[in-house]
């Protein structure tokens, strides 16, 4: 449709033509307002309409979400295992051991660690461990010298005879093991009672030895009661050793013993369930856990074997 315009000059209304610049300005701005549009349209389109990869994209992002989620939850529940898990190994090797559990990664530290595990390259790995199994090494060097050290103490030490240190069965095995110290069910009355010391079985005739150095105390027989037959041996810094429920006593009162040296036989004299001497050791009048003081004669390893079976027999045989 044609625009027109007043002339003045002429006194009428003229057709008004565009000329080029014109004609271009008409097209720049039907282009623009297109554009314009264009652009409005697809913003309104991406706001609040999907595509179909759009759509499969966020489900999978919610999925992942929902994945990420149960998966925290799941270290959680790892993590208070764990953390359960240290407590008992922890109260474990504390009840066994008397002492605090060596630690290998401290917890200040484990943090880090994971940190390198997790996100550290192969190569770095190697070289984390490396550096570990050297420096354990380093640590292992450094205990072994302090054994050999121990080990000649005891060796040319004469004053560590009168330690009670070695079995006091001879040629007895771990496995004839009984009730240790602690509370223990009477095998005849069936109540929980005090056990003061360590049963260990025998047979009947069984070779008893002082297990250090010292002189006999006393000797006491009370036939089918208490203890029965029973020796008690006095040593250097305050040790004293206690065996009951013997048959034969080879010794006497007053007489000086070695370490070693056949004081006994085993028997089942006294309130006794079955033939095996009950063994204790005190010092300063405070009684002692005696599969502590066998380290003469044990390894690390039957150490540990008799350390459980006498922390978890749960009868006594007195």
């Amino acid at each position: 449709m044609s625009k027109y315009k007043f002339n003045k000059d002429q006194l009428k209304f003229v057709e008004d033509r565009l000329g080029i610049t014109g004609k271009i300005r008409v097209v720049l701005n039907y282009v623009l307002i297109s554009i314009l549009l264009a652009v409005f349209y697809y913003l309104i389109i991406a706001l609040f309409f999907n595509t179909s990869k759009e759509e499969l994209l966020v489900k999978e992002n919610e999925l992942k979400a929902q994945e990420y989620k149960k998966a925290v939850e799941k270290m959680e529940v790892l993590d208070n295992v764990i953390s359960n898990l240290e407590e008992r190994d922890k109260e474990i090797y504390q009840s066994i051991f008397k002492s605090e559990p060596p630690d290998i990664f401290p917890v200040k530290n484990r943090a880090s660690l994971y940190a390198q595990l997790d996100s550290s390259s192969d190569i770095r790995l190697v070289k984390l461990t490396t550096s570990k199994v050297k420096n354990a090494e380093s640590l292992l060097v450094q205990q072994d010298a302090k054994i050999e050290a121990i080990k000649n103490v005891l060796k040319n030490n004469p004053a560590v005879k009168s330690i009670p240190s070695i079995l006091p069965v001879r040629g007895m095995d771990v496995s004839q093991t009984g009730a240790g110290v602690g509370k223990r069910i009477h095998p005849f009355f069936k109540t929980s009672v005090e056990h003061t010391g360590l049963d260990l079985l025998a047979s009947l005739g069984a070779q008893v030895v002082a297990t250090a150095d010292g002189i006999v105390k006393d000797i006491t027989k009370t036939g089918d009661k208490g203890r029965g037959n029973v020796l008690i041996i006095t040593h250097q810094n305050g040790y004293i050793t206690k065996y009951a429920h013997l048959g034969d006593i080879l010794v006497r009162k007053g007489q000086p013993v070695k370490q070693g040296t056949v004081v006994a036989r085993v028997g089942n004299s006294g309130l006794s369930f079955a033939p095996h001497l009950h063994y204790e050791v005190l010092h300063n009048d405070d009684i002692m856990d005696p599969v502590d003081y066998f380290f003469a004669d044990l390894s690390p390893e039957e150490y540990r074997e008799m350390k459980v079976i006498a922390m978890s027999s749960g009868q006594s045989l007195d």
